[in-house]
């Protein structure tokens, strides 16, 4: 009887630590998930330092396996931060050096820690839905507030150009410093690409719920004048119907009734009023797309930058790209900063981690529709505008998202299917 009740209470004891353990997990879990989100709403100050507090958290969740690539990755990220920020202060060439240089050190810890908790989150969250509301969501909110807040209190100017933004440029909603609208645009373009999600398989509210934040972000943008971030989100909702359409088990009655869609959209000009259809066109932003098409400066710019990446390998800021002050490219802006070396480093931890996105899509095609949108947003981005130059936390929360590209294809339930396979 004796041995019995020693058996209960060690079971009971355990099934209470068990519980304790559990309850430890998942509030580190979503404290991380919080951080980050915090953090993209670049709030002064918090969002410079609610991710620090995030390294001791890792340690109350489940499972934090290292391996040597993580390792290897983890200190290139942090090198390449190192390099950039260090370099742009000793070359005193941006207008803040004064900022930079008393949070640099919060800047590059930034930058890895959000790589590192990535890694290790996905090792014990894999809803890759929630993952994805994180990395935008506090983009979203705080191009959101302060965009709104900008139409607010200027109503009646806005709405007596046609609710454009002609200025493309809007006030902080938390410090009133003045934030270029493209740059905005790069924060609501990872909404809008987010359209791609209406073929994944989560719930309607879910899908509600992301199409809300792409049409949020599409009429901002339209707003902005902001052509990019639209284009974007047609390449996103291309690829991910493309996929869709390539996963799907076409019989012959579904593909007549593709094609016979497909062949009636035509049809629809005949039914379309352009007498009143025709004012639609009668603003800057369809003046400029349709005046300026794909046509656009950045062409010469670029060139510029690699013409300068010759002239001046070690960086300085020394390529006249005026009347501009960037090259409008990620990589050829690291470049004419701070040199060849860093740019290449750059370069290489981005294609490091190419393999485990196209891992992702190819063995859970059902959850990448997001992965998709994301991706795609990020790469535009980063293409045709001075993303680092311009918000550091834009480029932070890029890092957040591959660190947990890799620790899914490590860690995840993609490792146990290669292991299986």
């Amino acid at each position: 009887m004796r041995d019995t009740f020693i058996i209960i209470s060690r079971s009971q004891s355990g099934s209470l630590s068990s519980r304790k353990e559990a309850t430890t997990y998942k509030l580190a879990t979503y404290l991380l998930l919080i951080s980050v989100f915090l953090y993209g709403t670049s709030i002064p100050n918090l969002s410079l330092i609610c991710l620090i507090p995030c390294l001791p958290l890792i340690y109350f969740l489940k499972h934090t396996k290292l391996t040597v690539s993580f390792l290897v990755d983890a200190s290139l990220v942090f090198l390449f931060a190192f390099l950039y920020y260090t370099m742009c202060v000793l070359f005193e060439i941006t207008s803040e050096d004064d900022w930079m240089e008393s949070k640099m050190i919060f800047l590059i810890a930034n930058m890895t820690l959000a790589y590192i908790i990535g890694y290790f989150l996905a090792q014990n969250f894999t809803n890759i839905s929630v993952v994805i509301a994180v990395t935008v969501g506090g983009l979203f909110s705080y191009g959101l507030l302060s965009t709104a807040s900008y139409v607010w209190n200027h109503l009646g100017e806005v709405s007596s150009n046609n609710y454009l933004i002609t200025e493309r440029a809007v006030p902080s909603f938390w410090n009133g410093g003045t934030i270029n609208g493209p740059i905005i645009g790069i924060f609501f373009s990872l909404s809008i690409c987010l359209i791609s999600v209406i073929y994944s398989r989560i719930n309607w509210f879910a899908k509600v719920c992301f199409l809300g934040l792409a049409c949020t972000g599409i009429f901002f943008n339209l707003m902005l004048q902001n052509r990019s971030p639209i284009y974007a989100g047609v390449l996103a909702f291309s690829l991910a119907t493309l996929m869709y359409v390539n996963r799907m088990r076409l019989t012959h009655k579904k593909l007549v009734v593709l094609i016979v869609l497909f062949c009636l959209m035509p049809l629809n000009l005949f039914f379309v009023d352009f007498s009143e259809t025709k004012s639609l066109f009668d603003n800057p932003f369809m003046e400029r797309l349709i005046s300026e098409g794909l046509d656009t400066p950045r062409y010469e710019l670029w060139y510029k930058g690699l013409v300068g990446l010759v002239e001046h390998p070690m960086g300085g800021a020394k390529t006249d790209f005026s009347p501009f002050d960037y090259a409008h490219n990620l990589w050829l802006d690291v470049g004419w900063y701070v040199g060849v070396i860093p740019m290449l480093l750059l370069l290489l931890i981005q294609l490091k981690h190419v393999p485990y996105l196209l891992s992702f899509l190819k063995n859970k095609p059902h959850q990448s529709y997001g992965v998709i949108g994301i991706s795609v947003s990020f790469l535009v981005a980063m293409m045709v505008e001075p993303t680092l130059i311009a918000s550091y936390t834009y480029v932070t929360l890029f890092f957040f998202f591959i660190g947990y590209m890799k620790g899914i294809h490590l860690h995840g339930d993609l490792a146990g299917k290669e292991e299986r396979e």
